[in-house]
């Protein structure tokens, strides 16, 4: 699996397909202040976006420029 919870943080790791979109996003309904770190993330289902866009949790971005540039650009 590509994501892991820490209390309040999600770690998203490689890529996050659709199958982890309903989990993520019951788990980011249901935390108080989440963070969802992307730092070794490269690639995002769709779906996890929309549920970033909705919640807005804060987010460590991932170090690689350009998935970072493109989600600045959607979900900032």
């Amino acid at each position: 699996m590509g994501v892991e919870f820490r209390d309040n943080v999600a770690i998203f790791t490689q890529t996050i397909s659709v199958e982890e979109a309903e989990r993520v996003f019951e788990w980011l309904l249901e935390t108080e202040e989440p963070i969802v770190d992307l730092k070794e993330c490269f690639h995002i289902h769709t779906a996890l976006l929309q549920a970033l866009l909705l919640v807005k949790p804060k987010l460590v971005l991932p170090e690689e420029e350009e998935f970072r540039a493109w989600l600045e650009a959607h979900v900032s």
